[in-house]
């Protein structure tokens, strides 16, 4: 449905599911689709604290009906939002046993690793992002079609930092393979997938010294995150383009892109980003 529908429109399709599910008393496909919802939530750019509730009120009936592979997805989940709201301190689950550290299904291997990237992206750990990218890749039992697309976002843009330190003809091919990837996405929808593409392109302009180029592509990344609605990446944009601003001495620019992606951050509820 993310190649045709907006993700917002996903995830509202995917309540009314969770509802009719369990008001007919098909509580595995309810449950199925509170899993769907809580991942969409997350790359709509949600506001944190909104799908914290949503998902603790998942948690909890998902425990209450014994469904283990829906709380183990969950549990992991939630071990995110928690990290990005706050770093865990004060929304952490403690004593939970479907968290991460918990009791685990043990096929939902690849959802955990999936997970544990996504958090050291946004903390701004590039190499054990790339260690934990490597590991979804490996084991390759599927992570769905929207995970597996944001994968390659997220490997894309991790990738420009890890070549800071091990510049390698196997790490340069990373950027390539997730630009091309995110176009094909973006062929079937420009709402969901057109400001990762122009923020890909924005990094490689950047990384290959296209000044000109990369401004433009950075004003575009923001541009259609704004206009999508993905305040989160709209945020990652801008924090990117301040980096970028930096770079070329422009400190001025650079501390209003870093000034409006502390407001983006703020606004998506992230204080760990924001501090």
């Amino acid at each position: 449905a993310f190649n045709t529908d907006t993700l917002q429109t996903c995830a509202a399709m995917l309540v009314q599911g969770f509802d009719a599910g369990m008001s007919t008393g098909e509580s595995g496909t309810a449950f199925l689709c509170s899993a769907q919802h809580m991942k969409t939530s997350l790359h709509t750019g949600e506001k944190l604290p909104s799908v914290l509730d949503k998902v603790d009120y998942y948690l909890e009936l998902a425990i209450l009906y014994k469904n283990e592979l829906t709380s183990g997805y969950l549990g992991i989940m939630r071990d995110t939002i928690s990290t990005l709201i706050d770093k865990g301190e004060t929304t952490s689950s403690k004593g939970n046993s479907n968290s991460e550290s918990g009791k685990k299904p043990a096929n939902i291997s690849e959802s955990m690793y999936f997970h544990r990237a996504i958090r050291a992206f946004w903390l701004g750990h590039s190499e054990r992002c790339h260690h934990c990218i490597g590991k979804v890749l490996q084991l390759n039992s599927g992570i769905g079609r929207l995970n597996s697309t944001i994968l390659m976002f997220i490997h894309g843009l991790n990738s420009f930092q890890v070549l800071k330190r091990q510049n390698t003809s196997k790490l340069r091919t990373i950027p390539k393979n997730a630009i091309s990837a995110l176009k094909t996405a973006m062929s079937l929808s420009r709402w969901n997938f057109r400001n990762k593409v122009h923020l890909l392109e924005a990094e490689n302009f950047s990384y290959q010294g296209n000044h000109e180029e990369a401004k433009a592509s950075y004003a575009a990344a923001i541009t259609s995150a704004r206009s999508s609605r993905f305040v989160h990446e709209q945020g990652l944009a801008c924090e990117l383009a301040g980096f970028h601003y930096k770079k070329i001495g422009d400190h001025k620019s650079a501390w209003s892109f870093f000034n409006q992606a502390k407001q983006c951050y703020a606004e998506w509820g992230s204080q760990m980003k924001v501090a």
